[in-house]
C-alpha cells in the first residue's frame, strides 16, 4: 500500500510540474520546441505500455501520466512554441516506431524500455541545447519537480521488489535527465542575467 500511494503521489507530482511550463508557454515566456515534446509523448507512452505489460505499476503510472503531460505542453506549444523541425528531430520520430517493433519482434518489454531511453536521449539533446543557449525561455520549476517525481517513482519501485529495466529504467532515466537539464538551465541563467547586467551597466 506504501508504495501504491508513493507511485501516485510520485505521478502526479511529476505530471503536475508541467503546469507551470503550460502556462509559462502560453505566456510567451517559454518557448518549447514542439517535436520534441511530442516525442517525449510519444515516448513515455511506449515505456508506460511496456511496464504495464510487466506488470510495473509504479513506472507504468509515472510514464502515462508524463506521456499525457508532454502531450498537453506539446498542444500549448503548438501556437507559442518552436515548430521547427531538424533532420535529428525526424530521427527521433522514425525510433519510435523501431521501439515498438522491437518491443512487438522480441516479446521483450525491457527492450522496449531501453528503446525508448535511448530515443528520448537522442531527442533530448536540442532542448539540452536550447536550455544552453536561451536558459531564460525554460520553466526550472518543471525539471525539478518531474526530477524529484522520478526518484519518488524509483523509490516506490524499489519497495514494491522491482528491480528491472521495466520497473526502474525509464524513471531514473527522466530524473537524471530532467534534473541534469534544470541544473544546466540555472547554472546558465546565472551567468545569463550576469551578463546582460554587465552590458547596461
Amino acid at each position: 500500500m506504501t508504495e501504491q500511494l508513493i507511485a501516485v503521489v510520485a505521478s502526479v507530482i511529476a505530471a503536475g510540474g508541467t503546469i507551470p511550463y503550460i502556462v509559462e508557454t502560453v505566456k510567451g515566456k517559454t518557448k518549447p520546441r514542439i517535436v520534441t515534446w511530442s516525442t517525449w509523448s510519444l515516448l513515455t507512452g511506449m515505456a508506460a505500455a511496456a511496464a504495464f505489460s510487466d506488470g510495473q505499476l509504479a513506472s507504468g503510472l509515472f510514464a502515462l501520466l508524463g506521456s499525457l503531460a508532454t502531450a498537453a505542453i506539446a498542444i500549448a506549444g503548438f501556437r507559442y512554441g518552436d515548430r521547427s523541425l531538424t533532420p535529428l528531430d525526424i530521427s527521433c520520430l522514425s525510433g519510435v516506431i523501431v521501439g515498438l517493433v522491437l518491443w512487438r519482434l522480441f516479446d521483450s518489454p525491457a527492450l522496449a524500455v531501453w528503446a525508448a531511453i535511448a530515443i528520448d536521449l537522442t531527442g533530448f539533446i536540442p532542448t539540452l541545447v536550447h536550455a544552453w543557449r536561451a536558459p531564460h525561455e525554460e520553466t526550472l520549476i518543471t525539471y525539478a519537480l518531474v526530477s524529484f517525481g522520478g526518484f519518488l517513482s524509483v523509490a516506490a519501485a524499489l519497495l514494491a521488489g522491482g528491480i528491472s529495466v521495466t520497473a526502474l529504467g525509464y524513471p531514473l532515466y527522466a530524473a537524471v535527465s530532467m534534473g541534469s537539464c534544470g541544473i544546466l538551465s540555472l547554472v546558465r541563467l546565472k551567468q545569463y542575467r550576469g551578463l546582460v547586467s554587465a552590458s547596461s551597466s
